[in-house]
């Protein structure tokens, strides 16, 4: 019985609501079945696991019925009314977007019934409420749309000539519906170019001219997507930390979808100016992201994915900070998934060890490490290629990269954008090893000015592959690598 619909639906009430579900199941109004009852004071006994051996259907239709003939459809229609109860209480729980509905379908019946006096007392205290709400959103913008919309269809009821409330009508829906253009616009960007897939903006360069012309101050959140779209849209430095600015300042209104949104889009653009264009401050950018993020207990909006610890670590890292980079380690390695906690322990420590050149320790953990996803695989293989090259295992260097080579060419996982990366990489990291071979100075500083300017036309940065080899061409320059 215990992997039964409603089995599976109550597992997921704390217990403030199993208790509150008790009370609905018995209160006439929703429940006339006394047996319905009895079936669920029967199974909150076994609550919250509901796993002991003898919670059987037979057991159950025992408690409910007595002794009489075991019935397989008795049983069943009860248990599905029970789980259709149990929907309903759902369907009762106030959330977000409907924790207006109770009070707006009270006043839509209070204006109905002409009762104009206690209609306009609520809505003057119903404004005092929204006047002190502090994550204006979406979801508020709309409640209080709710609000303006019956304020002012009351004003019209009695006095149909008047203009009272009408301002006010049409700017909490400017705010509700901009808002919402916004986001969705802001979305449909970033979500296009992730998978390179075009969607129809419709009245996006009317409504892009507005919002560039127009201030919003005193709107914080209508800001917030402005400079988000302007940032996504021009990539322009100016706006970028102007929404970084704005982020921060506001990160205590802003509700828990909106933060998650607003940093993907803030660090999105810090990572192409990482990945595509190797700007080193963009390390220390998103260090101050993450860390940020991480202070506020708001490393995700729900399920910390392992790819996402993963990042976490890098970003740590690079800036060299190493005890951040354990206590968050230590603080969400019990969110891992079981089948990858291993994977992405050894790689962690792998990548701290690299960072602080234990490069046998760090070759020794990552070769440990066989992540199911090609993006993850890839990270992977990078640092083993990598730390063979710092030991100065030139022909094992060449050896891995050489098969790192011809699987990357012949996957169909990764983007074209990663692949090139990749490849230009390997290209790279052989050229670096040959190096070494040359005695002649002159032709070795030519060759060397060659490689840098290889490096720099054609190699992106992803995983930081382009910092890692300018690093290591600067260090030929000063012989502080021995070549056999």
């Amino acid at each position: 019985m215990k992997n039964t619909k409603l089995i599976k639906l109550l597992q997921t009430f704390s217990p403030a609501e199993i208790k509150k579900f008790g009370d609905f199941v018995n209160s006439p109004y929703f429940n006339k079945n006394k047996n319905v009852i009895m079936l669920n004071n029967e199974l909150k006994k076994y609550y919250p696991c509901f796993e002991d051996e003898k919670l059987t259907e037979e057991l159950v239709f025992r408690k409910v019925f007595g002794n009489i003939e075991f019935d397989y459809f008795k049983i069943k229609n009860i248990i599905s009314d029970l789980y259709n109860l149990g929907l309903e209480y759902l369907k009762q729980q106030p959330n977000i977007f409907t924790s207006f509905s109770g009070e707006f379908n009270m006043l839509t019946q209070l204006r109905s019934r002409k009762l104009w006096k206690s209609h306009a007392k609520l809505i003057e205290s119903y404004v005092k409420i929204f006047q002190k709400t502090e994550v204006k959103d979406r979801f508020f913008l709309f409640n209080e749309h709710l609000l303006i919309s019956e304020k002012q269809l009351s004003v019209i009821l009695k006095t149909p000539n008047s203009t009272e409330s009408l301002q006010e009508y049409f700017d909490s829906f400017h705010d509700f519906a901009l808002l919402s253009m916004l986001r969705a616009y802001a979305l449909m960007l970033h979500v296009g170019k992730e998978n390179r897939s075009k969607f129809e903006l419709k009245m996006f360069t009317d409504v892009y001219n507005y919002i560039e012309n127009t201030d919003f101050t005193g709107k914080p959140l209508i800001n917030v997507y402005k400079f988000i779209i302007l940032l996504t849209i021009n990539r322009n430095e100016e706006f970028y930390f102007k929404l970084k600015k704005l982020f921060i300042a506001n990160y205590g209104s802003l509700s828990d979808e909106d933060t998650y949104y607003t940093h993907m889009y803030i660090f999105g653009f810090c990572m192409d100016k990482y990945n595509i264009e190797a700007d080193r401050k963009y390390i220390k950018e998103c260090y101050e992201l993450f860390f940020h993020a991480y202070q506020n207990n708001f490393v995700s909006l729900g399920e910390l994915l392992y790819p996402d610890f993963i990042n976490y670590v890098k970003v740590f890292m690079r800036m060299g900070d190493k005890k951040i980079t354990q206590e968050f380690m230590e603080t969400y390695k019990n969110s891992l998934p079981e089948d990858q906690y291993d994977n992405c322990m050894n790689f962690s420590n792998a990548y701290i060890a690299h960072s602080e050149g234990k490069f046998k320790e760090a070759l020794s953990l990552i070769q440990k490490v066989n992540f199911p996803l090609m993006i993850m695989k890839v990270q992977v293989k990078i640092l083993q290629v990598q730390l063979n090259y710092e030991l100065g295992y030139f022909e094992e260097t060449r050896e891995v990269a050489g098969y790192f080579r011809k699987s990357i060419k012949k996957e169909e996982g990764i983007s074209k954008e990663h692949k090139h990366s990749i490849l230009a990489f390997i290209k790279n990291i052989i050229s670096l090893i040959d190096l070494g071979l040359i005695t002649d100075r002159t032709t070795l500083r030519l060759q060397r000015e060659k490689l840098l300017e290889d490096i720099t036309k054609s190699q992106l940065n992803h995983f930081g592959v382009r910092f890692w080899l300018e690093d290591k061409l600067e260090e030929t320059k000063f012989n502080k690598v021995k070549y056999r």
